[in-house]
C-alpha cells in the first residue's frame, strides 16, 4: 500500500479547528434535512447532514437521498438505497455529552476533498498495512472513535443541533463521502435472524473492537511518520 502524503499533525489540527470554529463553515457543514421519518431516539451513528456521498446523479448531500436512490458502493457498485432514517445526534436536555460528541476531519485525513464531520460510534473503513498482516485483507472496519488524535482528527462540542441521516441498503455496504473517505452502512435485513446464515447474503463487514481499531489507526500514525522521514532524507 502506498503511504500517504505526510502532514504534521499540528497543522492538521489548526486546519479543523479554523474550520468548524467558523460559525459560517460550521452552520454549513450542519445545514440538514427538514423533513423525513425521524427515529425515536438520537444517534451516535449515521451520515451527519451536509456530507455529500456518490451516486448515480453525482456528488449529492446525503440529506437529499431518498429510498430508491442509486449509491456508488466500495464492493457492489450502485447500489439502490433500501430505507433513509432521519434523527439528530443529541436529543437529550443540555449540552452533548462528551462520547456523543462528534470528530472533525481536516481536508485529506480520510481521502476527503473537504471538512468532514463524523459521529463517533459510526463505522470507517481505513486501509492498513497492519490490517493486511493480521487479516490477510489491507481494508478494515473501524469505529470512528478510534480515529481521535490521528492527521488532526480531534472531537469538537457541536453549538446547533446536527441533523443525522441513516441509508441503509438490502446488504451492508460501504459509501463514499467527500471524496474517498469510506462509510460503512447497514443492511435494512440486519434484524432477520436467517440473515445471518444466508451463504448468498452481500458482504459483511466485521467491525473491529476499540482496542483493536485503536492498534490499526496506531500504526497508520506510525506508517506517516515512515513515509516523512524517508521524505526528509
Amino acid at each position: 500500500m502506498a503511504s500517504p502524503t505526510f502532514r504534521r499533525k499540528t497543522d492538521m489540527t489548526r486546519s479543523a479547528t479554523t474550520t468548524w470554529d467558523d460559525d459560517c463553515a460550521f452552520d454549513t457543514a450542519l445545514a440538514g434535512a427538514t423533513s423525513g421519518r425521524m427515529l425515536d431516539n438520537g444517534a451516535a451513528s449515521g451520515i451527519v447532514a451536509g456530507t455529500r456521498i456518490a451516486t448515480a446523479m453525482g456528488w449529492r448531500p446525503v440529506e437529499a437521498i431518498a429510498a430508491g436512490d442509486m449509491v456508488m458502493t466500495f464492493d457492489s457498485g450502485l447500489r439502490p438505497v433500501a430505507d433513509v432514517k432521519r434523527t439528530q445526534l443529541w436529543l437529550g436536555h443540555g449540552r452533548c455529552p462528551d462520547h456523543r460528541k462528534p470528530l472533525a476531519v481536516p481536508v485529506g485525513a480520510l481521502g476527503n476533498k473537504t471538512p468532514m464531520l463524523l459521529l463517533p460510534e459510526q463505522n470507517m473503513m481505513v486501509e492498513s498495512d497492519m490490517a493486511e498482516a493480521i487479516y490477510g485483507d489491507p481494508f478494515a472496519v473501524i469505529p470512528a472513535s478510534a480515529l481521535e488524535g490521528y492527521r488532526g482528527i480531534d472531537r469538537i462540542t457541536p453549538h446547533r443541533p446536527i441533523d443525522v441521516i441513516v441509508l441503509e441498503f438490502e446488504e451492508e455496504e460501504i459509501v463514499y463521502a467527500n471524496g474517498s473517505g469510506m462509510v460503512h452502512c447497514g443492511s435494512v435485513n440486519s434484524h432477520r435472524l436467517e440473515a445471518l446464515f444466508d451463504d448468498d447474503a452481500g458482504p459483511n463487514y466485521e467491525t473491529l473492537s476499540l482496542e483493536m481499531a485503536r492498534s490499526i489507526v496506531a500504526g497508520l500514525i506510525d506508517e506517516d511518520l515512515t513515509a516523512h522521514a524517508y521524505a526528509a532524507e
